[in-house]
């Protein structure tokens, strides 16, 4: 298949350069034969574009987005009373929004060559083509680290709950304004809904959840330090840390396989393992038998890269656990047995509320 090989990239701020770039992008797809009224100026709105394949000519009207959410192509695809099909036409096409496309038979184009088509009689799913980076320059990058990562896990803790953005102000520590953009882009995503001008809650809790496990890299947000201790159960190997950080004073909260089966037993915890702020002192380790090791090992603490995991706890047998949600994405990398505690966690009817 030939493919242009020009590198294009911009960043589109407004409806003008969307559509100017969009019909260079028609001009250069060498993959699709693309044809359009000819006589417009470069950045009006085109009427129609038409694909002819295998002597077949499929006509649609491009609709313009700069930053399209869920809602607003739920919108077009109820109020659509035009005689040609639409054809989304988006700076980028985000995961999301193309699995939306895709699901409800919308065609859709981006910038960077994603093509979506489906009409009777046709399919065209092309991928992004090399040499091309286009993208909405409002558009959040990464809202599973740090103080974004947060504002999801506070969402994630009462997937039933109503929420105000002053509220999740208060429990991240956040900025109104990152509190702000981060709740816009989910809504965009059809994550969360709105209950009202100021409210809104969870819509698709698990998907959120799925775009975390998609994005996370547990290696880079965390330094891992394992240890090996003669005897003890992991509950007991628990208390005895939960003791020295109440001592100390030291944030510490459980992870993995020890606090996903303390919230919901499935597997037996094969390792304790737990978020510290800081690791314990020579004489700690003295007092609990503890010894560093390289690999395996009874114990295992997370100093993590954001404070934000313990802001979020519950407590269950008098020792502190991290988020359900958070439980269930650290179980991800755990091996074993861990991905089916989490599988068991995710299915039980607590998971992410109270």
């Amino acid at each position: 298949m030939k493919t242009s090989n020009s590198s294009k990239s911009a960043i589109i701020r407004y409806e003008s350069e969307l559509i100017h770039h969009f019909r260079q992008l028609l001009d250069d797809d060498t993959d699709l034969a693309w044809q359009s009224p000819s006589g417009n100026s470069a950045n009006d709105r085109l009427p129609w574009i038409e694909l002819k394949l295998d002597a077949h000519n499929h006509r649609f009207k491009p609709v313009y987005s700069l930053k399209p959410s869920i809602p607003e192509l739920e919108s077009i695809l109820a109020t659509w009373r035009e005689p040609l099909p639409p054809l989304l036409v988006a700076p980028e096409l985000v995961t999301r929004i193309l699995e939306f496309c895709r699901q409800k038979r919308l065609a859709a184009v981006d910038l960077n060559g994603r093509v979506y088509l489906r009409s009777e009689g046709l399919l065209v799913d092309r991928r992004h083509l090399p040499g091309r980076d286009f993208r909405f320059e409002l558009e959040p990058r990464k809202i599973f680290v740090g103080k974004s990562a947060r504002i999801i896990r506070s969402l994630l803790t009462d997937r039933d709950r109503v929420w105000a953005q002053s509220e999740l102000v208060e429990r991240t520590k956040a900025s109104s304004g990152l509190v702000s953009r981060i709740v816009q882009h989910l809504i965009s995503q059809g994550f969360i809904e709105k209950q009202s001008p100021r409210e809104f809650r969870l819509r698709d809790p698990l998907g959120l959840i799925d775009a975390w496990v998609k994005a996370d890299d547990f290696n880079w947000r965390t330094s891992a330090t394992r240890y090996t201790v003669f005897g003890g159960s992991p509950i007991e190997i628990a208390h005895q840390l939960a003791s020295w950080a109440k001592e100390q004073s030291v944030p510490l909260a459980f992870t993995q396989w020890i606090a996903g089966w303390l919230r919901h037993p499935y597997t037996e915890p094969a390792v304790t393992s737990a978020y510290v702020a800081r690791l314990p002192e020579a004489a700690t380790l003295e007092k609990l038998g503890l010894r560093p090791v390289n690999d395996a090992g009874k114990i295992t603490l997370l100093i993590p890269d954001d404070e934000g995991v313990f802001l979020e706890t519950k407590t269950v047998q008098n020792l502190p656990l991290a988020s359900d949600a958070q439980v269930y994405i650290d179980l991800q990398k755990t091996g074993l047995r861990g991905p089916d505690q989490a599988n068991a966690l995710r299915h039980w009817e607590g998971f992410c509320r109270p």
